[in-house]
């Protein structure tokens, strides 16, 4: 089948560096110590992943998020903050093993990107929404929307990758659609912060800072996701070190600190304000509407990796150059 093709491997503008399409789990893990093309795709996501589990270890002995539910959106959106590097990471590694397991391997990263979304959404809409849309209409099913938005965003990517070969443009298309929407909904409220401070002399602040420094590598990432560059203009070039892919996952990771740290932030300098003008976070509110999306990602994971092909397709040799004979790509 088609979906299950080698030909599924192959990245524009990167003509070297890829491994077996058959690799053993073994493999994988001794190829992320071994220069191959995706190398730096696998430590630019597993270092970070440490880098916040410690941000978040360091604040559990600071902040109660087991008694103090003011603080139980922040520890969802921690809790994700460190799963969607891992989630990349492991994909990257692991993407090598067969065809089908490179579609498995990208579905659990793109739920993991569906469900950080969500994070993001849970601490804007906690700590983060304008003073004057608090309790509003918005304000109250931010939430929920989001969840249903990760829902769409798990879907709509996942099923981008069954037209990939016959329908690039389409899945290109579509993957992309698919993380600008949940992008754009969740920082409603930080644009409107923004644009609030440059045209009505708003009141500027560490977070407002924090934020305009995530906006601006929230779209240095989509750039390179969408471009290719600077592969694309020198194909063979940056092949090891350089190319889109590894800067995508640079900007995603730094547009991530900028915004805890911008968070984090918001939660000190606002708290007394939010608490004697919101309810306390409930269980159900929190924990239960994290719980539902994840049970409903989790099934719509299940429901297109029960779709994909059963056939064995990557030992079939590829048509084309020699060079690209069974060969894996890097991008998710």
């Amino acid at each position: 089948p088609a979906l299950l093709s080698p030909q599924i491997f192959w990245e524009d503008g990167i003509m070297s560096g890829y491994r077996p399409p058959k690799s053993s789990a073994l493999d994988c893990v001794l190829s992320s110590f071994q220069m191959t093309n995706e190398t730096v795709n696998i430590w630019t996501h597993f270092l970070p992943t440490w880098y916040f589990v410690w941000r978040f270890l360091v604040l559990s002995s600071s902040l109660d998020f087991c008694r103090e539910p003011y603080h139980w959106p922040l520890l969802i959106y921690l809790l994700l903050v460190c799963l969607y590097p891992f989630a990349s990471s492991c994909a990257h590694t692991f993407s090598s093993m067969s065809a089908r397991a490179r579609h498995i391997c990208y579905f659990c990263d793109y739920g993991a990107l569906s469900l950080y979304s969500l994070g993001c959404a849970f601490a804007y809409g906690a700590y983060a929404m304008p003073d004057h849309w608090v309790s509003g209409v918005l304000h109250r099913y931010f939430v929920p929307a989001a969840a249903f938005n990760s829902f769409i965003c798990t879907g709509l990517s996942c099923y981008s990758r069954f037209p990939e070969l016959d329908h690039p443009r389409l899945s290109k298309v579509l993957r992309t659609a698919a993380f600008v929407y949940p992008f754009l909904y969740d920082n409603i409220p930080l644009f409107y912060r923004l644009l609030f401070c440059f045209w009505s002399n708003g009141t500027w602040n560490e977070a407002v800072a924090g934020y305009c420094y995530h906006l601006l590598f929230a779209l240095l990432t989509g750039f390179l996701f969408a471009s290719h560059l600077p592969e694309r203009l020198a194909p063979g070039r940056f092949d090891y070190i350089g190319h889109s892919h590894q800067l995508f996952h640079i900007c995603a990771v730094l547009g991530t600190h900028f915004q805890l740290e911008a968070i984090l932030c918001d939660v000190c300098s606002r708290r007394a304000w939010l608490r004697g003008r919101l309810p306390t976070p409930g269980l159900p509110d929190t924990f239960g509407t994290a719980g539902l999306a994840f049970l409903g990602n989790a099934a719509i994971i299940g429901a297109f990796t029960a779709a994909l092909p059963r056939a064995p397709g990557s030992s079939i040799s590829p048509q084309g150059s020699p060079s690209r004979l069974g060969a894996v790509g890097t991008c998710d």
